[in-house]
């Protein structure tokens, strides 16, 4: 494999790139839902959608496998998940980005489509799910679980035996004890303490953090606790 794609055009296709310069991987094509984007590199063509994907790989001349990051960040656990089975239906293969300064132990067991970015530190024992995002300067201490399409912002520090369900997004800055479980869809704010458990479609915000919002997935709209 010497080539790869990403998916998403816009700051976190930089970061990835910038992160993957050393990979010996070739970036050769991006894609993107918005058709208003233009590419952010001079030398790697724009593609748009499902249909310019397909014309794309239709258009092909070698057989050799390629490799994709989705470039999507945000609280977009749950596209970034969809992309990677979508492209990995199509016979391309995810990637794990790993900067060179992120400290990484041994035993720690990161998933496809995975990204550990710049400055970040992920201590032992640690395990981490399929297309997650280790932003700059995280710090994941010991024997913490992240479940697939988290995104844990940058700044963000994990203490030891930490629980994060997947499709949560940790914000910047933010803090979370040891032993806390958080659910799935899970959305800490920026600088907020967490200092017990959180249940699934939470918004948390504050220090110490407190409940903003609750997630109503029966008639999916927001509802304020008082």
């Amino acid at each position: 494999m010497r080539e790869m794609i990403f998916w998403g055009a816009t700051g976190q296709a930089k970061v990835l790139r910038e992160c993957m310069k050393n990979s010996g991987l070739k970036l050769v094509a991006l894609f993107d839902n918005n058709d208003i984007l233009s590419s952010p590199f001079s030398d790697v063509p724009l593609y748009f959608g499902n249909e310019g994907f397909e014309n794309w790989l239709s258009k092909r001349k070698t057989i050799a496998p390629v490799g994709f990051l989705v470039a999507i960040g945000g609280d977009k656990g749950e596209d970034r998940i969809e992309l990677q089975k979508y492209l990995e239906s199509r016979g391309l293969l995810a990637l794990i980005a790993k900067h060179p300064t992120a400290f990484i132990a041994d035993n720690t067991k990161i998933g496809p489509g995975s990204q550990i970015l710049a400055n970040s530190s992920v201590c032992v024992n640690n395990i981490i799910g399929r297309g997650c995002i280790i932003n700059t300067g995280v710090i994941l201490d010991h024997e913490c679980y992240v479940d697939d399409g988290v995104h844990i912002c940058p700044g963000a520090h994990l203490a030891g035996c930490v629980t994060i369900g997947r499709y949560s997004t940790i914000g910047m800055g933010g803090i979370i004890l040891p032993r806390i479980k958080l659910g799935e869809r899970v959305v800490i704010g920026a600088g907020t303490v967490v200092l017990e458990d959180v249940p699934s479609d939470t918004i948390l915000v504050g220090n110490p953090a407190r409940v903003l919002k609750k997630r109503n997935e029966a008639n999916e709209q927001i509802q304020v606790r008082k």
